[in-house]
Parts: structure tokens; C-alpha cells; sequence
């Protein structure tokens, strides 16, 4: 996971499945670990934007891209499914983004949530940024869940749909008090 600064000053953060690659394409050479030591202590004191997908479309855009990879290319939504239930399977692109939204707890006085895509390029003219919003990793392919696996993605990212329901306006800050985000 790594952070990128706005033009403004705000930070934000790299999420895979969630303009990873747009983002990375505009903020790419100013991203950091988030580390306050390596940051820099003016992080305590500032803002982050943190895009959050729709889960269920981040799972099926995860697989689009894992089929990529000759490795998982024959690999059924089932398996992918069950090997996440079951712990037996980790991957970047399917982290929680709950997971990282509380790792940034600890570096953010102020977080801001934005719905993906819907709030994207407002999120980025919120940082400051004035230049062309690219669409990068656009997906050709559509993945369609039965009912069942619906059922089970929305059990394993329950979390992540408490947050992405929870987004009311774009830009809201997050208050974690009010939503049990812990496992």
C-alpha cells in the first residue's frame, strides 16, 4: 500500500480495483510508504482522500484481472470464492478495503471517503489535480455472479459494504465511531 500527495497538499492512497492504475498513471512518482518516519510528521496533522468501490464490482474486476495471469487463467469464480473464505488464497487486488482504511487510521487526523467511479474525478479535483482523468485497466470482460456467489462475496467483504453504503456525500469524512469496521 502506498500514498501519493495531491497538489494541494492532500494525500491519498494507491487501492488495487480502485483507479489503481489511473491514479498511479497521474501520482506515480510521489507516492510513498505510508510511514510516518518516512513520510514526514506533517501527516499526523493533514487529509487523506480514500476512493471505496462497490465490493461485489471490485471482486468480479479482481478476477478479470487475476485471469490475466496464465496461472489463474482456468481458475472458477467458486474457487476464487472458497479460497478466500477459507484463508487458503491472499492476493492484492481482493484486500479488504476496510483493511487499509485502518491502517490509515494511525497516519490520518482526517480521512475523506469517495465512492469509485462514481466520486473519482471529483476526488481528484478535490487534491488539486486540474489535468486529464485517464481510464487505465479497463476491463472488456463482464463478469456476472449467480445469486449464491453474490450471497457469499457480500459475506466476505460485509465490512466493506457497511463503509461503501455508508458514503452519503462525496468527500465525507469518516468517523469510525459510528461504524464497527473491526473484525
Amino acid at each position: 500500500m502506498q500514498i501519493f500527495k495531491y497538489p494541494n497538499g492532500t494525500y491519498g492512497v494507491f487501492i488495487y480495483k480502485n483507479g489503481y492504475t489511473s491514479t498511479k498513471s497521474i501520482f506515480g512518482e510521489t507516492a510513498k510508504y505510508p510511514s510516518r518516519n518516512i513520510v514526514g510528521c506533517d501527516v499526523a496533522q493533514t487529509t487523506l482522500f480514500l476512493p471505496v468501490r462497490n465490493p461485489v464490482e471490485r471482486f468480479c474486476s479482481a478476477i478479470n484481472t487475476m485471469r490475466k495471469d496464465k496461472r489463474f487463467a482456468d481458475k472458477s469464480i467458486n474457487e476464487f470464492i472458497s479460497e478466500l473464505e477459507e484463508k487458503s488464497f491472499s492476493n492484492i487486488h481482493f484486500i479488504p478495503v476496510v483493511q487499509t482504511l485502518r491502517n490509515m487510521c494511525f497516519l490520518f487526523d482526517h480521512i475523506h471517503l469517495y465512492k469509485f467511479p462514481d466520486h473519482y474525478e471529483l476526488m481528484l479535483r478535490d487534491g488539486g489535480y486540474e489535468g486529464e482523468v485517464p481510464h487505465e485497466n479497463k476491463s472488456t470482460k463482464k463478469i456476472v455472479l449467480t445469486d449464491s456467489q453474490i450471497e457469499r462475496v457480500t459475506k466476505y467483504y460485509a465490512k466493506d459494504i457497511t463503509l461503501f453504503e455508508s458514503i452519503k456525500s462525496p468527500g465525507q469524512q469518516f468517523d469510525f465511531m459510528p461504524l464497527d469496521l473491526t473484525e
